[in-house]
């Protein structure tokens, strides 16, 4: 919910970060993908690990490979 108290993120994930820098690191089927503000996907779930964004970077791990994505909020 924002701070207004509407339902913003559906509860079809099993785990939710905080949002930061427009999107929200979400968890769904044991895997990590991000959402915006609206509840909307903008990256899928792909991830074992999902880092907050961070000066328009975020650490992810795939296929037990750590890497960093770029927000593409921040284009």
């Amino acid at each position: 919910m924002n701070r207004t108290g509407k339902l913003v993120v559906q509860y079809i994930y099993t785990q939710v970060k905080n949002f930061s820098e427009g999107l929200a690191a979400v968890k769904k089927n044991g895997k990590w993908g991000f959402i915006d503000t609206t509840g909307k996907l903008i990256i899928d779930n792909q991830f074992e690990s999902a880092n907050s964004f961070s000066e328009g970077l975020a650490i992810v791990e795939k296929d037990n490979k750590y890497g960093v994505i770029i927000n593409p909020l921040k284009k």
